[in-house]
């Protein structure tokens, strides 16, 4: 009977043993579970929050550079009956150069001009060419040198379905502010074209296309297809976001849209480049004919989020004559 009894509790206590580990497997289980549902919260809002930084740190360069290049154009000794792009462009001033937004590698950023080396700093690698640029389109000047212009698409120019671009204005990196339907602005001191500004005033603008690495662009609609400005879909039920898809080829608009001088791509002197992608390296956030960008996502290839930024900077100029 004393055997007996033994062969018994031994009996119990494996099933208790067992009992034990299934309740240790178990909680191991909830545990992982737990950790993969907040290691993805976490990685999502820490890529959000670099995305956004980076975004806050380019306008941040781009307003200083803003603020000093119309700072030294209103001191430097140019004619008052100067026109703004010519000055902004003199080399022996050394203010801007629209050759220096493309610069081979290893470039020092002390030799470019002044306003070079304060966006320097937002410049990208681009693997296409092997070459250090501004974001953007990538185009070939009047005088033969690669540079970079920006190309304007607004929510309302994008296909309902595909979100396909339509390019509706070309802009300088960097340019005059001029009046609406005006060639010119208040540079000149004898300006007649100066809206709300007095003539002899450097009214300059920068614009840079932020593009993001990991942020996907959307359309939003309604359930009729209705095309929805961003700040509208704040809190609205019943929208769609429909990815825009990477297709350069079905691009309209590239050459009707103008510059603010009334100019086309063509008639202002520029002709696109269109880099062969380099196939060694994948989807880029500023590759394409237009600089518009692709990513891989949602088992396709479509366009990272895209914001064109602009500073200003406005000072009365000081005329030497």
């Amino acid at each position: 009977m004393l055997v007996s009894r033994v062969k018994i509790e031994g009996k119990r206590g494996n099933r208790l043993s067992l009992q034990q580990n299934s309740s240790g497997r178990s909680r191991r289980g909830q545990v992982l579970l737990e950790f993969a549902v907040v290691a993805f919260l976490l990685t999502f809002l820490l890529g959000a929050m670099l995305a956004f930084g980076f975004l806050f740190f380019s306008a941040n360069i781009v307003q200083q550079a803003a603020d000093v290049g119309a700072q030294e154009l209103a001191r430097t000794p140019f004619s008052p009956l100067g026109i703004f792009q010519d000055d902004l462009k003199d080399e022996d001033k050394g203010v801007f150069s629209e050759a220096a937004l493309v610069v081979p590698v290893g470039t020092d950023p002390a030799m470019l001009p002044l306003i070079n080396q304060l966006l320097f700093s937002i410049y990208i690698y681009d693997p296409d060419i092997d070459m250090i640029r501004y974001p953007g389109t990538l185009v070939t000047n009047g005088d033969g040198d690669q540079t970079v212009v920006i190309a304007v698409v607004g929510p309302e120019n994008r296909d309902s379905e595909t979100g396909v671009e339509t390019i509706t204005e070309w802009h300088r990196v960097v340019e005059e502010i001029t009046p609406e339907g005006e060639a010119e602005g208040p540079y000149s001191v004898t300006a007649t074209t100066t809206g709300q500004l007095e003539a002899g005033m450097v009214a300059l603008r920068i614009n840079y296309p932020y593009q993001s690495a990991g942020l996907v662009a959307y359309v939003h609609t309604d359930s009729g297809g209705n095309l929805i400005n961003p700040p509208d879909t704040i809190g609205a039920d019943g929208v769609l976001n429909v990815p825009v898809i990477a297709d350069d080829s079905q691009v309209t608009g590239a050459n009707t849209a103008m510059f603010p001088d009334g100019e086309t791509l063509s008639q202002a002197g520029y002709s696109l480049v269109n880099p062969t992608a380099n196939p060694n390296i994948g989807a880029s956030p500023n590759r394409g004919t237009y600089g518009f960008g692709e990513a891989q996502a949602f088992l396709t290839t479509v366009r990272p989020y895209r914001k064109v930024l602009t500073a200003q900077g406005i000072y009365r100029r000081e005329v030497f004559e």
